[in-house]
């Protein structure tokens, strides 16, 4: 059975839900136009304004500390990334 609080507790699970949430609804909106049950067509516009606002929105919980650091248990830095004067070289 899933465990469905633990998953709403995971913030990089609920950000990828949310994703597919607005493909799924993508999908389904050209669908329902596909088959007549809407005039409502999604144009090229109205996908990359949604795409911006969607890109914009998870950019400010970026910059805020929403979006967890998958390295970590919670939302702070390991006790390692606090010790560090400057940013860890990847080499």
């Amino acid at each position: 059975m899933i465990n469905w609080k633990v998953r709403f507790s995971n913030r990089l699970w609920v950000i990828s839900f949310i994703t597919q949430l607005f493909i799924l609804v993508e999908v389904m909106l050209v669908g329902a136009h596909a088959v007549g049950l809407t005039d409502f067509q999604l144009t090229e516009e109205i996908k990359g304004w949604g795409f911006e606002v969607v890109n914009a929105l998870f950019g400010v919980l970026a910059t805020l500390g929403v979006v967890q650091d998958p390295t970590t248990v919670s939302l702070s830095d390991s006790e390692q990334a606090k010790r560090y004067k400057k940013p860890r070289s990847s080499l």
